[in-house]
């Protein structure tokens, strides 16, 4: 019998200290997974990956952070289906990332394309992260 992607997805995540919610963001709609107190780390995956990438070292940071990890726009579970992915979009949805879930400016760690989205909107937005 094989297992569905979302069941796939629910056994990775299921033992890890976080929980999952859906925002929309720049009008995409984004599982967000978030635990932990402190000061706030988003985690951005990189290219066609999703959340999950992060599980090896989630644990050990939500014991010191509020720990913050998307599914990228047009990634994992996002639904990217009725926006043009740009730019634009892509730093406009940070943006809202990290009003929606940060109480003080993030640390923001990217691998690959998550850490391109990061530079990008550290360049334009240096004081909010």
């Amino acid at each position: 019998m094989s297992v569905s992607a979302p069941e796939s997805r629910h056994r990775l995540l299921e033992n890890l200290p976080v929980t999952e919610r859906t925002l929309t963001l720049a009008g995409i709609k984004t599982p967000v997974l978030h635990g932990g107190s402190g000061t706030p780390v988003i985690l951005l995956h990189g290219p066609g990956g999703y959340a999950a990438h992060w599980l090896r070292v989630i644990p050990e940071l939500v014991k010191h952070h509020q720990v913050i990890v998307p599914d990228l726009p047009g990634h994992g579970e996002s639904d990217a289906s009725n926006v043009e992915l740009d730019v634009g979009r892509a730093r406009k949805w940070l943006g809202e990332l990290i009003e929606r879930c940060c109480t003080s400016p993030p640390q923001v760690v990217g691998q690959v394309l998550g850490g391109a989205m990061a530079a990008r909107f550290a360049a334009r937005n240096g004081g909010r992260i």
